[in-house]
């Protein structure tokens, strides 16, 4: 017998379901498979970061993750306006971001906690800038005692060493912390500190400093002028700065004195020592005293690798035994106060690393220990009656032990 009408319709209808089911599934694995293989798929981006090694520049760094130099030339470039480069340290981060096509779309750049700066893509160009943080700074008072070095005396009042070093810089021109402090010395400051999120990040400006050494106290008081210049100055408002140093660089021991006569440590035999022996590790950066012009460069026998600078009123210093000689540092070179012109070795007649330190004063050596007293500019008229009002309400708040609240946010005060 033929089966029911009805049962054959929905058989038929079932059918046509599984075939549109079919048809579509075809479909759908065919559109996949060519998207997959014949259409290309949107590119990854690709993430690169890293972070200087001790001697390392950040263009070496960059090639040595593989990226090619043309690029790495373009974000050099890029960042030169924003970023002196003399100031990388090992360290610092970086982190690099490129799209499928190898263009850069980010780069950081990371040399300290309130030092970024920033690389985008605008257009056809990379462009960069320094990200500005939210800092709250506070004045804080300190104060305390020195046993060993002012390092020791920092760190015991949980102070960290860049702080002394910024107080050292203070009184370059009246104090030698190599051979002037003695146990006892006595220190203080009003100095602010900058936060980030709560969170100390750095030192801000020492506003007044203050030096016990044997008996005699010394002052550093921060202003600046109507014109911009800022400057340390005395009570009496002379600038602290001098014409000489009184040392060609920082935190290190003397081992030999100027005399007339010393056993010599190669040759033998006593022999005059007119200069002063600082013994410091191998590439220990090497401070020119004053400003003046470099008159020699270059070996000089026994003294190695050596600079001879030429200063007004009649003075010279010599610097021996040098790893190797700063940038730009050639014959005729002019040098300001505090640059940099070479680094601490032991090349020539030397037993061990350390920088021999000599100066001429018309010609004849002198003792570059004892004290050369040249007064430096004092603050203008102009502005003698307001820098006398910030000295007595800083010097105010040392005797008092207080401070006032400032714009800059609220004020701490640490007692010790």
């Amino acid at each position: 017998m033929p089966p029911p009408p009805n049962r054959r319709r929905i058989s038929s209808g079932k059918i046509a379901v599984l075939s549109f089911l079919m048809v579509g599934c075809l479909l759908a694995g065919f559109l996949f498979f060519y998207r997959s293989h014949l259409l290309p798929l949107p590119a990854k981006k690709e993430v690169i970061t890293g972070e200087l090694n001790p001697g390392e520049s950040l263009s070496a760094s960059l090639q040595m993750k593989g990226l090619p130099p043309p690029l790495v030339s373009s974000l050099i470039q890029a960042l030169r306006p924003v970023f002196d480069f003399r100031r990388s340290l090992p360290g610092d981060r970086y982190h690099l971001v490129r799209n499928g096509k190898g263009e850069v779309v980010s780069f950081t750049y990371q040399s300290g906690p309130l030092d970024c700066y920033e690389v985008k893509r605008v257009k056809d160009r990379l462009e960069a800038k320094k990200r500005v943080f939210a800092t709250k700074a506070r004045r804080v008072l300190l104060e305390g005692q020195v046993e060993a070095s002012l390092f020791d005396a920092m760190e015991e009042i949980g102070e960290q060493a860049e702080l002394a070093m910024d107080f050292a810089r203070i009184f370059l021109w009246d104090i030698d912390f190599n051979t002037d402090p003695r146990a006892g010395d006595r220190f203080r400051m009003i100095v602010e500190k900058l936060y980030l999120d709560g969170e100390f990040v750095k030192y801000g400006k020492i506003l007044i400093a203050q030096y016990q050494n044997q008996g005699q106290l010394f002052s550093g008081i921060y202003y600046r002028d109507g014109q911009g210049k800022e400057d340390y100055y005395t009570p009496e408002g002379k600038s602290v700065r001098k014409a000489l140093l009184r040392s060609p660089l920082q935190f290190n021991r003397i081992t030999s004195r100027f005399t007339r006569s010393r056993l010599h440590p190669v040759l033998g035999g006593y022999r005059p020592h007119l200069a002063v022996d600082y013994k410091a590790p191998t590439g220990t950066p090497v401070w020119a005293v004053a400003d003046g012009w470099v008159s020699s460069c270059g070996w000089s026998g026994g003294g190695g690798n050596s600079i001879a600078l030429r200063h007004r009123m009649g003075f010279s210093t010599f610097y021996s035994h040098l790893s190797r000689f700063a940038r730009g540092i050639r014959r005729g070179a002019p040098v300001k106060q505090g640059q940099i012109i070479g680094y601490v070795g032991s090349t020539g007649l030397a037993t061990g690393s350390h920088l021999d330190y000599r100066i001429q004063k018309d010609g004849r050596f002198i003792n570059p220990l004892q004290k050369i007293n040249l007064p430096g500019v004092p603050v203008a008229r102009t502005d003698q009656a307001e820098f006398f009002r910030v000295k007595d309400e800083l010097m105010e708040q040392l005797r008092e032990g207080s401070l006032r609240e400032a714009s800059e946010g609220p004020l701490d005060i640490l007692f010790l």
